[in-house]
């Protein structure tokens, strides 16, 4: 075993053990080809970008968008998912990396979503 391979998640349960605390066990996923989710956190965040390991805690989201407002035309959080955001939609500037606690929820997104989130405008430019 080579500790440069330890994931984030691993490292935790490792310092967990020698402090005598109990931590979730962390997935055996491997990391995959970047796909487009958008990750809901417990904060009621709601961000779309590119992850590489879906199952990390935290995770990490490159080219990462936030939704700070959807309007009623998209069909709620899932709308953002299957159509993406409208052009009544307020959407964040683009971050080229992001990590998130307290994910929620995971989801995919149709590719028509990925078109609509990387070809829309940042909200106040």
């Amino acid at each position: 075993m080579n500790i440069d391979d330890l994931t984030y998640g691993q490292l935790k349960q490792i310092a967990a053990m020698f402090a005598g605390q109990e931590v979730a066990p962390v997935s055996q996923a491997k990391p995959h080809a970047a796909i487009p989710v958008i990750v809901c956190t417990d904060k009621r965040g709601v961000v779309f970008g590119y992850c590489t390991d879906t199952s990390a805690r935290p995770i990490t989201l490159l080219k990462a968008r936030m939704a700070l407002y959807w309007s009623s035309d998209v069909g709620g959080v899932f709308g953002l998912g299957e159509k993406g955001p409208t052009k009544d939609c307020k959407i964040s500037a683009v971050l080229p990396e992001i990590v998130l606690e307290g994910v929620t929820a995971i989801f995919t997104v149709d590719p028509v979503a990925e078109k609509a989130w990387t070809s829309i405008k940042v909200q106040g430019r």
